[in-house]
């Protein structure tokens, strides 16, 4: 006869049993998006950048006001002169509103279109310039005019900045100067006044020096074309550049391409155009703020410093290079 164990009784029900659902899955689905840490890539992470919207690890996360910030917003925002990166809508209207100046006070695109406008006035009075084009090449020439011979040969260097200010009937003050009040405004604020400036003038004097270089000797030129082409330059630079870390940025740029490429065809088929200004400016335009920029590692409105007046100089030096290379070797 045997004897059997005796049985222990069974534990009482579990009252969260059932609680779950039998397909209860705790794998991560798979047509989730896997991010990578932007500074450790081999490290996952479910967290972004609450101001620039790159992907951190738990390592990289600093808390902030709202959501948590990398170590590279924190520490720009926390450098003397400098602003955070642009994400919240106020952040963007404040870096990126058109006609708006970055560092208060009077702005630099009104005055250059207030000095424009004033100067084509003076064009009708003298007969420089008639309404629909045209006019007395002469008084053209006496109020700054470029024109190469007199450059080369009298040496009048200061046409290669007063041409900015001239212009060749209605319509072309009228696109130069709409171009210059939406895009200026843009680049000023994002620039600051000063810098903007620079920006500015050094283009129109790239301009005309190619056009010294590379246009017929006898060609009159006129038109702010070569600065604002400048301007085109530096919104596209500075919207590559930002364009990882600023959403206004990234969808500048593509129209800001789209825009040159018109721009410059429209340069190299229409006959009237001077596409050696245009190229001049848009070429030095963009390399001067690329380094006002410092290749996107520093905020451009923060004051000029050892290094912004050497880069700006020297860019400077090398158009005064060609510029005389150019009028010594000039043959009438």
């Amino acid at each position: 006869m045997s004897t059997v164990p005796p049985q222990p009784p069974e534990p009482p029900e579990s009252p969260f049993a059932g609680a779950l659902p039998p397909d209860f899955e705790t794998q991560m689905p798979d047509d989730l998006e896997v991010k990578h840490c932007y500074r450790h890539p081999m490290r996952e992470t479910g967290v972004s950048c609450s101001n620039c919207g790159r992907p951190i690890c738990h390592e990289c996360m600093i808390p902030a006001p709202v959501g948590f910030r990398c170590p590279e917003c924190v520490r720009e925002q926390q450098a003397p002169g400098s602003r955070a990166r642009v994400v919240t809508r106020a952040q963007t209207r404040s870096r990126w509103s058109a006609g708006g100046v970055a560092s208060g006070g009077l702005s630099a695109t009104k005055v250059l279109v207030a000095i424009n406008v004033v100067m084509f006035l003076i064009e009708l009075v003298t007969g420089a310039s008639a309404m629909m084009g045209g006019g007395s090449s002469q008084a053209l020439l006496n109020l700054g005019a470029l024109y190469s011979p007199y450059v080369l040969l009298r040496h009048e260097y200061w046409r290669m900045f007063t041409c900015l200010f001239l212009h060749d009937g209605i319509l072309h003050i009228a696109f130069n100067m709409w171009a210059l009040w939406v895009i200026g405004g843009f680049v000023e604020a994002a620039l600051g006044r000063a810098k903007f400036l620079v920006v500015y003038f050094v283009s129109g004097f790239a301009g005309s020096v190619l056009v010294l270089v590379a246009a017929p000797v006898n060609t009159l030129v006129v038109g702010a074309s070569g600065a604002i082409f400048g301007i085109f330059g530096a919104l596209a630079v500075h919207a590559f550049l930002n364009r990882g870390r600023d959403l206004q940025s990234r969808a500048l740029l593509g129209n800001v391409v789209f825009l040159l490429v018109i721009n410059l065809v429209f340069s190299f088929t229409a006959g009237f155009v001077s596409w050696q200004a245009h190229v001049g400016g848009l070429v030095v335009g963009g390399l001067t703020t690329f380094v006002l920029m410092r290749g996107g590692r520093r905020d451009p409105r923060r004051a000029f410093d050892a290094v912004d007046i050497a880069a700006t100089l020297a860019i400077v030096a090398v158009l005064v290079a060609v510029t005389w290379w150019r009028v010594t070797t000039f043959v009438a």
